[in-house]
């Protein structure tokens, strides 16, 4: 990392955070570009982003537990 600490099994690389979210987002944007509000699609964008990072994280901390048992 670029503090030079050790990775703590917290938090998943940043990359898959990137990759996921924008990913998502292009998919989003796809089937609902243009048919809503622009707020509603600030509001869709920001519960999807929140999902997200719940679920990327979830699932990143249960495989590294995993690993080290």
């Amino acid at each position: 990392m670029a503090d030079g600490k050790a990775n703590d099994g917290r938090w998943a690389p940043w990359w898959v955070y990137v990759v996921l979210i924008v990913g998502c987002n292009l998919i989003k944007q796809y089937f609902i570009g243009g048919k809503v509000s622009d707020v509603a699609n600030v509001a869709i964008t920001v519960a999807m982003v929140g999902a997200l990072i719940f679920a990327i994280t979830a699932v990143y901390r249960s495989m590294v537990a995993t690993r080290r048992r």
